[in-house]
């Protein structure tokens, strides 16, 4: 029996090489399109959360100014009662 019949062929031993490294490149470059489409959705939704709860405390605010003015208009007729 030739010892070099069980050896591969170098040809054969780069083209594993090579695509074991495209493999790695493609597993690589899936992961980073993964995280960077995860990343752009997560930004997307939190600054929807963001202005829906800026929303909420403007109108907090226009409601507690409608109520000091309120506050204001009845002082001022008791104040004029006197």
């Amino acid at each position: 029996m030739d010892h070099r019949s069980s050896d591969q062929n170098p040809n054969e031993c780069a083209r594993k090489v090579s695509t074991m490294s495209f493999s790695i490149k493609g597993g690589f470059l899936g992961f980073l399109l993964g995280v960077t489409t995860t990343g752009a959705a997560s930004y997307y939704y939190l600054m929807d959360q963001y202005k829906v709860a800026n929303n909420v405390v403007i109108a907090d605010v226009v409601a507690l100014q409608n109520s000091i003015n309120n506050l204001e208009k009845h002082v001022k007729s008791l104040e004029g009662k006197k």
